[in-house]
């Protein structure tokens, strides 16, 4: 109950720093996605971090990330790229066509935004600052997001780090501080290298999207439109595969078994690759997982074969459970993978 209380008033310094103007509830449903390669406990490398909105939304006023409790990371030093950016924008050229825009993320010097950092966040100093170097149209939309390891111990039960990103309202012209070419955000995917590193216990780590809009037609920020969004990352994802040869039958019996923090995954279609050696495999079954997330199949071979099983599940749609209390959750996703096993080889008994 206590922890309930200080997310909830830690919602309310948030809404509070924004200097929110009432407004009615929104059309307004965000969807954040995460994904990670390798999805394996203390695993680095790449992190796909995924927002979305209905193309009828209201038009995105911020959005706050926390990644989950238990991550550590490295968020860049100036000059440093950390990884790229694609996003879909609807413009005053385009308004009902997505139009893509991407670029670099490049780590800079917070002292550089201590006034737009300010304006955003409520606060002039940030761990790190990245910039989005995006182009459209021939013009270039350089977007700040304000890195920060949370350590406020309300905070924290959120993540361990956040991002926040202000966008300009798309309802009033550039030369009224409106965004350039009229963007309206659809959806943006950062692509992150060597910034995350996964927690190293096998569990469920949940993400949090808090995301506001504009009032429609001004660039009065909508207090009562703010929601949050979920995205679950289970770790770890296990791919096992076995081959025994039945010198009686002349059949080689493959079975294995997929696990999501250490559960059984059902329903999803596995691809069976074998060949002659190793390095020369070819897709040649489909199976597809049963209730406890095992899988098999039986196949005739003349001679020694390699086998090996490969899946590449989508984000799946989850129920939206925890976050801040008392803020409408308008989604929840499991982290999209792909998983291979490892290569197995069984000969023939002579």
């Amino acid at each position: 109950m206590k922890r309930a209380v200080r997310i909830a008033l830690l919602l309310g310094a948030i809404v509070a720093s924004l200097a929110f103007a009432g407004g009615a509830l929104a059309a307004y449903t965000p969807k954040l996605v995460v994904s990670h390669d390798p999805l394996a406990p203390q695993g680095g490398g790449k992190t796909d971090i995924s927002v979305s909105f209905d193309q009828n939304d209201d038009a995105t006023a911020r959005v706050l990330i926390y990644a989950a409790p238990g991550y550590t990371g490295s968020l860049g030093s100036p000059g440093q790229a950390v990884g790229t950016a694609e996003a879909q924008v609807l413009t005053s050229i385009a308004p009902t066509q997505p139009i893509p825009v991407k670029g670099a993320i490049m780590a800079d010097d917070p002292s550089k935004y201590t006034v737009p950092a300010t304006s955003c966040t409520g606060s002039p100093t940030h761990t790190a600052v990245w910039i989005l170097q995006l182009e459209a149209a021939g013009q270039q939309l350089l977007v700040p997001a304000y890195i920060d390891a949370v350590t406020a111990p309300a905070e924290a039960a959120l993540g361990s780090f956040k991002i926040t990103v202000c966008l300009p309202s798309p309802y009033i012209p550039p030369s009224a501080g409106g965004a350039t070419l009229g963007a309206k955000l659809v959806s943006a995917t950062l692509h992150l290298n060597n910034v995350y590193v996964l927690p190293s216990q096998n569990g469920e780590y949940p993400w949090t999207l808090i995301a506001t809009p504009y009032n429609v037609g001004t660039a009065t920020v909508n207090a009562a439109g703010t929601v949050q969004a979920r995205a679950f990352v289970r770790l770890p994802v296990l791919l096992g595969l076995r081959a025994k040869y039945t010198k009686k039958t002349k059949t080689y019996t493959l079975t294995g078994k997929l696990t999501e923090n250490l559960q059984g995954l059902s329903g999803v279609a596995v691809q069976i690759f074998s060949g002659p050696s190793a390095g020369k495999l070819k897709k040649t079954k489909t199976v597809t997982t049963g209730a406890s997330g095992s899988f098999s199949l039986k196949a005739g071979a003349k001679k020694t074969q390699y086998f090996q099983a490969r899946v590449a599940v989508p984000a799946r749609s989850t129920p939206c459970t925890g976050g801040v209390p008392g803020l409408p959750c308008a989604s929840g996703t499991v982290d999209p993978f792909s998983a291979k096993s490892a290569t197995v080889k069984t000969a023939k008994h002579k």
